[in-house]
């Protein structure tokens, strides 16, 4: 067994858990399944770069989405954090935006063409895949949310959550952007941010 393997093997269960509580109970042809699963290692600040659309499952580490344009004056803007447990389509050319990593992140990848290892009926799969989308574009729309609430305070409640425990891999202008918060309101949510900071850093051992 080589070392990939090894590593696939400890991420494995994981990702059936992450299965079953998304209402795969049990995968219609499992050993195909393991056997068409990839696993990818992403160092911090190293981009994806994947020419087809997949399904990603996020095992380990934080992933950010982001617009980059030279032509802006702040060129970074920020879309949203990808972090543990979160399993979507990843469709790079369906966007604009960028992936990269902000932690040592290890994925699980399934072509979109082996879908039905996880399960033979289409109108299943079909659901659990637009439940999968809805729950993962969802927080592309969390911006234009907050900045619709009038009450400043709610807008940092909010933010912090969903991304509590992240805001230290954020800058100001990117949460100041994101959130429509001034500079004093942000240093406010960052204060407030240390109480959703995790006892754990969740550290995955190989």
């Amino acid at each position: 067994m080589n070392r990939r393997t090894e590593i696939k093997q400890h991420l494995l269960p994981y990702f059936l858990e992450r299965l079953r509580q998304t209402g795969i109970l049990r995968p219609s042809d499992p050993d195909k399944l393991v056997d068409s699963l990839r696993v990818h290692y992403f160092a911090p600040g190293q981009r994806i770069e994947q020419p087809t659309p997949c399904l990603f499952f996020l095992v380990h580490g934080l992933l950010k989405e982001y617009y980059r344009s030279k032509w802006r004056i702040h060129a970074s803007s920020f879309v949203q954090l990808l972090a543990p447990d979160d399993l979507w389509i990843y469709d790079q050319h369906a966007y604009d935006f960028r992936t990269r990593a902000l932690l040592p992140c290890w994925l699980l990848e399934l072509p979109l063409y082996q879908l039905h290892y996880i399960t033979h009926c289409p109108g299943t799969l079909k659901l659990w895949l637009e439940q999968l989308d809805m729950c993962y574009r969802s927080n592309h729309c969390l911006s234009s949310f907050l900045q619709e609430q009038s009450d400043k305070n709610e807008r940092i409640q909010i933010f912090l959550e969903e991304y509590g425990p992240y805001v230290d891999y954020l800058s100001n202008h990117e949460i100041a952007h994101y959130a429509g918060l001034d500079h004093r309101q942000v240093e406010a949510l960052r204060n407030r941010g240390v109480l959703y900071q995790p006892f754990n850093d969740g550290n995955i051992l190989f």
